[in-house]
């Protein structure tokens, strides 16, 4: 997306556009990432924005199976038959998979890499947590 300003804490720009309501639900999953496994590295950005891309995509099938259940239960008019409401929970149980995949290779992605620099409080306490266990 060649002209546009990069993200806020260098999130990729997975989306055509940042703004409305999956852009603010894109920012609150990769920050919340962040601030769970963070900071990443270049390839640990890619697919923490990658991750975050799954959630936006669960959150609006969830919701598309919610108001689908919801319609075909107390609607009026035409409601949407068995099988489509049925289309929406495969949708939906599809995309619950792909996240939980997506965060188990983020989160394997982050251990691997948390080396962190000889002399930091964090190697420091890595070494002493590692000779306790022995």
């Amino acid at each position: 997306m060649g002209g546009r300003r990069a993200l806020k804490g260098g999130a990729p720009r997975l989306l055509g556009r940042q703004d409305g309501l999956e852009g603010r639900v894109y920012r609150r999953a990769y920050d919340a990432l962040e601030a769970e496994y963070g900071p990443f590295s270049a390839l640990a950005r890619l697919e923490a924005g990658r991750v975050a891309l799954l959630w936006v995509q669960l959150q609006a099938a969830s919701h598309a199976l919610m108001q689908a259940q919801r319609a075909r239960r107390t609607g009026k008019g035409r409601r949407p038959s068995v099988q489509q409401v049925e289309r929406f929970a495969r949708r939906q149980g599809l995309a619950d998979g792909s996240y939980a995949q997506g965060l188990a290779k983020l989160r394997e992605l982050v251990a691997r890499n948390s080396h962190h620099p000889p002399g930091s409080p964090e190697a420091m306490l890595q070494a002493l947590t590692k000779g306790a266990a022995r």
